[in-house]
């Protein structure tokens, strides 16, 4: 899929036909030079589009616009025009507009296209966009998620709502002047700092006045992304607008973006009641990190490099009778297939080509030059480095023997080109070795052409390669388990999530079988409450189980390896609960219960949400195997009934806040709570190599607020 720019190389005046009768208002007319086929195209087609003023013009309070509602650009072969005017709606500036003359800059051209419009924020959120205030490692508040239905294609579109930073910048009168002025309209940002000065602000005291000019700030960075910030704010009814320079470039905002505001209404607004309406277009940007030396002298990863546009682009060059192609830096080489391609024949061939690759002149670089795109591609690949510089691309993951001669051939890196495979259980313990052994250090990558989307293989999943910070710093891994049958009563569980994640935020990831039904309902709430949700499905598509595609982190197991994928639940969670279910749901029960007495899981309350009773058989089992000695005696103790979502909440933040309390009013022998500490660790760190293991031997204070 190719991504396209949306925004045009900057404008500039072309005209001044002068002011607009009986105003002070500036006519001219603004003009976008050698725009590309893809603006002139969208125009052609009449595509949203605004028109965004220079950002330093509007910072002073100059706000550029269409000359009227109506105004349509006129496409001038490779050029493009608009007619358009400036206002003053600064008035320490005196008649300022009287300063643009024919040639300065202006601002831009932006086309809002529907089809490039990013429909599910939720996915960016954290990853290559970053908005309001950090609160923990890699998670922010101060905004909101909205949705409404997007005019042109009718579909379900996110938008998001961003809080005002606690500052202002104040022009300072005395540094005002005509030169200073067009320094500012000449120069841009650059000549801000001699006019004005920043100074803290209290929003729920401080007021915007009708007529009054507002700059300020909020918190967003972005990543391959563009963000168009609307022209009102929110409420709408307060009539405040967002002057004209509403562009959120990749990578000129890292940190706090700057807002202008202007009261064209007749009441005074409390400042902490303007919200800032944002939303969001897939675009085509260089990198998706700026480079910085050090990552170049110790070599950048390929996702740190290229768009998922670019990376799509590299595919193309896969020729389709070969095993795959090596990339090493700006060099590649198709590997040829055998006849026999499990025979050592196809080994051998694998291995000349990769000798092949390093060649200063492959015998296919004259290639490159065949397609301007990829040879774009191939130049920012050169700063790849280290074990990271060679990759192994192909539409399929390899054989494990084809990975072994790769890797001991200097081929760490593998990017395949597939929506959503299933594995074999031994070639997923095969990935998380390769990737987190010290002595391997592979990396896997997962290129899905139908989301457009890149994921990064990260301690038993597949994760975008930005979500590896926000699965790191999850301390409970909450799995849920429950039927995917329509019947099934998933409102409880709904609701618990919905406390959970009030209770404990970040902390928080959900753990779940990857499927429909519960296993669906609970993923949709972990993205809308922004936690990190990790499916762990199997293939049962023949059962009309699909897998779900939104997760955060996703596995997926072939059929027949039914216990394989719950013994790669039980690893990844700490913390289990059991919804109303069918015969899957029992079984997961009952190896829950399993692992709890061969202390390979950390003890903990198990929650049976059940509310109409279909559990209570079983904990009398449960309890009856315990009576007669044939089970230990602590595991009735472990399992909790819970009516509703308050009480299982309850539960396991009494737990959770403090587990050794729990552990002695419930009767857990202390033999048993550290054999279980011990073994669960030591298991959980050999499997999935996560270097923090949770396994409640320590409080969480945290939780008592």
């Amino acid at each position: 899929m190719k991504i396209e720019q949306i925004i045009s190389p900057d404008g500039y005046i072309s005209d001044i036909p002068g002011k607009v009768d009986g105003t002070d208002i500036l006519q001219a007319r603004f003009s976008f030079p050698d725009v590309s086929d893809y603006i002139r195209g969208a125009i052609r087609e009449e595509k949203p589009f605004i028109f965004s003023g220079r950002s330093g013009n509007a910072q002073i309070g100059i706000k550029t616009d269409l000359l009227s509602p109506k105004t349509v650009p006129v496409v001038d072969g490779m050029d493009v025009h608009l007619d358009g005017k400036l206002q003053n709606l600064n008035p320490l500036l005196g008649d300022a507009v009287k300063l643009f003359k024919i040639g300065d800059e202006i601002g831009r051209l932006v086309v809002m296209d529907p089809e490039l419009r990013i429909h599910d924020v939720r996915h960016y959120l954290h990853k290559r966009l970053f908005v309001g205030r950090e609160n923990s490692l890699g998670h922010y508040d101060g905004f909101e998620i909205k949705q409404e239905t997007d005019p042109v294609t009718g579909k379900q579109s996110d938008y998001i709502l961003a809080d005002l930073e606690p500052y202002q910048y104040c022009f300072e009168p005395g540094a005002l002047n005509e030169s200073s002025i067009n320094d500012v309209i000449k120069k841009g940002r650059l000549a801000l700092a001699k006019i004005r000065s920043r100074t803290s602000l209290q929003l729920d005291q401080a007021m915007l006045e009708p007529g009054g000019l507002f700059i300020g700030a909020i918190k967003i960075s972005l990543g391959d992304i563009y963000g168009i910030i609307d022209a009102v704010t929110a409420p709408a009814d307060q009539d405040i607008v967002h002057l004209p320079a509403r562009v959120l470039d990749p990578f000129r905002t890292f940190r706090d973006r700057q807002v202008e505001l202007y009261h064209f209404g007749k009441t005074p607004v409390p400042l902490n009641r303007v919200r800032v309406i944002i939303r969001f277009f897939r675009a085509k940007n260089p990198l998706t990190v700026p480079l910085i030396k050090n990552k170049v002298k110790d070599g950048y990863r390929l996702f740190d490099l290229l768009t998922n546009a670019e990376v799509s682009n590299l595919f193309q060059f896969v020729d389709e009778m070969s095993l795959g192609m090596i990339l090493n830096k700006n060099n590649f080489i198709q590997i040829a297939s055998a006849i026999d391609p499990q025979g050592q024949a196809q080994l051998e061939i694998i291995k000349n080509a990769v000798v092949e690759s390093t060649a200063r002149k492959p015998k296919q670089s004259c290639l490159i030059g065949e397609n301007g795109e990829f040879t774009k591609t191939l130049e920012k690949l050169s700063v790849l480095g280290g074990i990271n510089s060679r990759v192994f691309i192909a539409d399929t993951f390899p054989s494990s023997e084809v990975i072994d001669v790769l890797r001991t051939s200097g081929v760490r890196t593998f990017l395949i080109n597939t929506d959503n495979p299933s594995f074999e259980d031994d070639y997923v313990k095969k990935m998380i070795k390769l990737t987190h052994a010290v002595s391997s250090d592979c990396e896997f990558l997962r290129y899905d052409a139908e989301t457009d989307k890149l994921y990064t293989f990260y301690h038993g999943c597949f994760i975008e390669p930005d979500d590896r910070e926000r699965f790191d710093v999850v301390r409970y891994w909450f799995a849920f388990y429950g039927s995917h049958t329509k019947e099934a009563d998933n409102q409880l569980t709904i609701d618990l999530i919905n406390k959970l994640a009030l209770k404990f935020g970040s902390q928080m990831g959900i753990v779940h079988g990857g499927g429909p039904g519960l296993m669906k309902e609970a993923n949709d709430l972990a993205r809308e409450h922004n936690i990190m949700s990790v499916g762990v499905a199997i293939d049962l598509e023949g059962e009309h189980q699909l897998s779900l595609t939104t997760c955060d982190g996703l596995i997926k197991y072939r059929e027949g390896l039914r216990l394989a994928r719950q013994d790669h639940l039980q690893k990844l969670s700490n913390l289990p609960i059991i919804n109303t279910g069918g015969y899957g749901s029992a079984e997961e029960l009952s190896i829950t219960i399993t692992s709890m007495k061969l202390h390979e899981n950390p003890l903990a309350p198990v929650i049976l949400l059940d509310p109409d009773n279909l559990w209570a058989e079983m904990q009398a089992q449960i309890t009856e195997i315990a009576r007669n000695n044939y089970g230990p005696q602590f595991i009735p103790h472990l399992v909790k009934s819970c009516r509703n979502g308050e009480d299982a909440l309850s539960e396991l933040v009494r737990f959770c806040l403090d587990p050794d309390a729990w552990y002695l009013e419930n009767n857990i022998p202390e033999h048993s709570i550290q054999t279980a500490r011990g073994k669960s660790r030591r298991i959980r760190a050999e499997t999935l190599y996560q270097g923090y293991v949770e396994v409640f031997d320590s409080p969480n204070p945290r939780l008592a607020d």
